[in-house]
């Protein structure tokens, strides 16, 4: 073991600040120290106690070894400034000429790990080498004994957070433990009839998380601390209990004494704290008990297992009774689906003139979704089919499906209706990017375009379609292609072609019948362009 402890001390010099008036007794302490460059790293040199201190909060060294009498500030004084500090203390050894208790009283009274007589220290070269050596010894042992309590600390509260976290799994699913959970709850002091308490439902914010929700090991360092937070803001109640859910998601419950009056959590307060320790953003809710714990079952249930608690509210407070309506949602009507898919999507296309517009009908749809109580899922699609149908106007494909792979994978973590919204208007932005500076999405070809996806039986012509939004055909062209990437012909010619391919190997109809639902005038002219684009014919293409 010390051969272990050395091998520590050796690969991690101790730092060393010296405080010393005299030039000539500085001099050899200071070759005293550097005589073990193995051990010791002389990281400063002062000649008062004012420099000492200064260079003490600048190098924050591990051994301090000082003179008392100095001029201006004395060494005593400059050991108490460190005291004060509060900051984990140095190891400190006092080098004096006086052998006068008082000095030493103090010395001990500022917990000096040594007092040394200098004429000592000169008649044994390696007496204070060997002092601090020793000390250095301790310090390593001290350091490794309180790693060892804060993992077996950890370990404990970790093991309890394990435990509670698995009885309420547990009665969430058994009746009979349901029971048990909530005798628990007795016994922890919440009350069993009437009183007053409260359950708070805290989530991290997935969009300020440093790392993956499917970090396994990484979330549960981040729960664990999470938990810690969350008791430590509940310590005041006399009854208070956490529960540590998973990705991100805690469930605190407390109560006053019966004797005191029943204050709730400040939720921002409770917000702001979580953003201060763990420099990460959450949501919370919170739901305040009239009742005694036996009726708490339901409502701890629906907490817990909602999967979008947050979507349209965040940081209130209500009843029970009030909790259990917020975790209710409704389909979104067909109608209403299809309205706001074309106002969104006319919404971002105009906000490369001024957002305006945009923001107009995010309040909207957020306050009629919310009145409504929409499937926050279906929400999700809502705003995903805006963004697919938009992206079919860049030219750059690889780039898009990558654009809106991650565009996936951030809506599924969204956890608000805000955050949706934010993260398709991001998405949408990155889209127009990809356009260039020299395109841009002109509103009227767009809805062309849209029309052109939904039905290609029409005969589409240059000249009406250009008649339609009163452009000059030329103009109409120019503003299709800068819009598109493609010309008029290409862009629908490829649409129909692709359209066909489907047709051919997903249904039974026979190859004339798919020429005039993708508009070709005949078949013969299907034939013709469908060989010109594929190298091969209709029927080739069925059968291959």
């Amino acid at each position: 073991m010390r051969f272990m402890l050395r091998r520590q001390i050796i690969m991690n010099k101790t730092r060393v600040l010296l405080v010393e008036d005299e030039f000539p007794a500085r001099t050899v302490f200071r070759g005293m120290i550097e005589a073990r460059p193995d051990l010791f790293e002389l990281v400063g040199e002062a000649e008062d106690g004012r420099d000492g201190l200064e260079m003490y909060r600048t190098l924050k060294p591990h051994v301090i070894v000082t003179d008392i009498t100095m001029p201006g500030m004395n060494g005593l004084d400059m050991l108490r400034e460190i005291e004060s500090m509060g900051d984990a203390q140095p190891q400190k050894i006092i080098l004096t000429c006086h052998q006068d208790f008082h000095y030493a009283k103090q010395a001990i009274q500022l917990k000096a790990a040594s007092y040394l007589l200098k004429d000592d220290c000169l008649s044994d070269p390696e007496l204070l080498t060997r002092t601090m050596e020793e000390l250095t010894t301790q310090m390593a042992t001290l350091d490794r004994d309180r790693q060892k309590q804060q993992q077996m600390e950890q370990q404990l509260r970790s093991g309890e957070l394990e435990l509670e976290r698995s009885l309420f799994l547990e009665q969430l699913r058994s009746p009979a433990a349901e029971a048990q959970w909530l005798s628990s709850l007795r016994e922890a002091g919440f009350p069993e009839r009437g009183g007053s308490a409260a359950a708070i439902l805290l989530e991290l914010d997935s969009g300020s998380l440093r790392f993956s929700l499917d970090q396994l090991d990484e979330l549960k360092l981040w729960q664990f601390a999470g938990a810690n937070v969350l008791k430590e803001l509940l310590g005041g109640y006399s009854a208070h209990k956490v529960i540590s859910l998973d990705k991100g998601r805690f469930l605190g419950l407390y109560a006053a004494a019966p004797e005191l009056p029943f204050v709730p959590v400040n939720l921002e307060h409770m917000v702001q704290s979580f953003h201060t320790f763990l420099k990460m953003n959450a949501f919370a809710l919170q739901t305040v008990f009239d009742r005694g714990v036996g009726e708490w079952g339901p409502v701890l249930r629906r907490l817990a297992t909602s999967s979008y608690p947050f979507f349209y509210s965040g940081g209130r407070s209500s009843t029970a009774d009030e909790g259990g309506k917020r975790n209710r949602f409704e389909d979104v009507p067909e109608p209403m689906s299809r309205l706001w898919t074309k106002r969104l999507k006319q919404a971002l296309l105009e906000s490369r003139l001024t957002d305006a517009p945009l923001e107009e009908e995010r309040a909207a749809l957020y306050r009629q979704s919310k009145e409504q109580h929409w499937q926050p899922e279906q929400i999700k699609a809502l705003y995903g089919r805006v963004l697919l149908e938009l992206s079919r106007f860049t030219a750059e494909a690889e780039r898009t499906t990558n654009l809106e792979v991650e565009y996936r994978r951030s809506l599924e973590q969204c956890q608000t209706f805000f955050a949706v919204h934010d993260t398709t208007v991001a998405c949408f932005r990155q889209l127009r990017e990809l356009q260039g500076d020299s395109r841009s999405i002109d509103a009227s070809i767009a809805e062309l375009v849209r029309r052109m996806h939904e039905d290609l039986s029409c005969p589409y012509s240059l000249e009406e379609l250009a008649a339609s939004v009163n452009y000059s055909v030329p103009y109409f062209s120019a503003m299709f292609k800068k819009t598109t990437g493609e010309s008029f012909v290409v862009y629908l010619t490829r649409l129909r072609i692709e359209k066909a391919k489907l047709l051919l190997l997903t249904t039974d109809q026979k190859t004339f019948e798919i020429a005039e639902a993708v508009g070709f005038e005949n078949y013969r002219s299907f034939n013709r362009i469908f060989k010109k684009e594929t190298g091969m014919t209709p029927s080739d293409y069925r059968r291959g």
